[in-house]
């Protein structure tokens, strides 16, 4: 569907584009809900990803050195990758600029795309003073290469960790989508954890007593107790927009805005929009859902092309 309803929809609007202002009119004065195919605001919300970041010492975002991977701390997120069922997008906040690492986005880009999915990287700060504040929304894929593109050391340490999961664990690509598994075992996490502890250790200093290793300003104190350093930046919601440019999207409607409107009205809203996802974000710009604008599009597209075929 994802590539014929474009087709159907183009080929609609040019034999039919001279009566299609007048039949979306009709159709619009006879229903006072566009429940078509169970499409509304409410039905085309994205299903959030809600992971666990921290337990006790295992903190993805920022404090886990490499071998703390396998620790039992990491339980809660191994678990969370084993359950059935994707998420179209994940919340990430970055607060101040003091919650997240570029190493631990990066990777987290690739795993979870891959084992949960996720479509959407939902992007919060503190702007403002405001908790939860939506800044912009990105694909993983465009957050992997950004992130590559500006620190090329990470793309380095991925591909050489990746090649040795792969070779030394006998883990193989288990979906079309590059999901980790075993060949009896396809829904093991354990590949996938084992690409992050690989990861981290060839982007982590040993610990040492002397102060921070060469080019300091790339490297950060992540565990004071052992002098353990990372090869990393903190990430603030401005820089990141900065590297991502074109591909952070900003798309969003206020709540009471979309509240104020005929369920007519909140569709056509939300189409005018460019991007796939839209935020729907309550008092202050605090971030609240996503909608995919996909669903509706097919939703009116398909309802679309069933009255055209009525009338001819």
């Amino acid at each position: 569907s994802a590539l014929i309803w474009p087709i159907v929809l183009l080929v609609i609007f040019l034999t039919y584009r001279k009566q299609i202002p007048a039949l979306v009119k009709g159709i619009a004065s006879r229903l006072s809900k566009l429940e078509f195919g169970g499409v509304s605001i409410e039905l085309a919300k994205a299903k959030a990803f809600v992971p666990d970041w921290t337990g006790g010492a295992f903190d993805l975002r920022h404090k886990a050195t490499s071998i703390q991977v396998n620790d039992s701390t990491a339980m809660t997120f191994i678990t969370q990758l084993r359950e059935q069922g994707d998420g179209d997008y994940a919340e990430l906040n970055l607060g101040e600029g003091k919650e997240w690492l570029t190493s631990r986005l990066f990777i987290m880009s690739i795993v979870f795309a891959r084992m949960k999915g996720v479509r959407c990287f939902v992007f919060l700060d503190s702007a403002g003073g405001a908790r939860k504040h939506f800044a912009f929304w990105a694909a993983p894929e465009r957050l992997r290469w950004a992130l590559a593109r500006r620190f090329p050391w990470l793309e380095r340490a991925y591909a050489d960790a990746y090649s040795r999961v792969l070779t030394q664990q006998q883990a193989f690509v288990v979906s079309n989508r590059g999901r980790l598994g075993y060949q009896f075992s396809q829904s093991d996490p354990n590949p996938s954890m084992q690409l992050l502890r690989e990861f981290l250790e060839r982007i982590q200093s040993e610990p040492l007593p002397a102060p921070l290793p060469a080019e300091s300003e790339d490297w950060v104190l992540i565990d004071e107790v052992t002098n353990s350093k990372e090869h990393a930046h903190w990430i603030t919601s401005a820089d990141l927009e900065e590297w991502l440019g074109n591909d952070a999207h900003r798309s969003s409607v206020p709540v009471t805005e979309l509240r104020a409107k005929s369920t007519i009205g909140q569709i056509q809203h939300v189409l005018a929009m460019p991007d796939k996802f839209v935020a729907v974000t309550s008092e202050g710009g605090r971030f609240e859902y996503v909608v995919d604008r996909d669903v509706i599009v097919e939703q009116v597209t398909k309802l679309l092309a069933s009255q055209i075929e009525e009338r001819t």
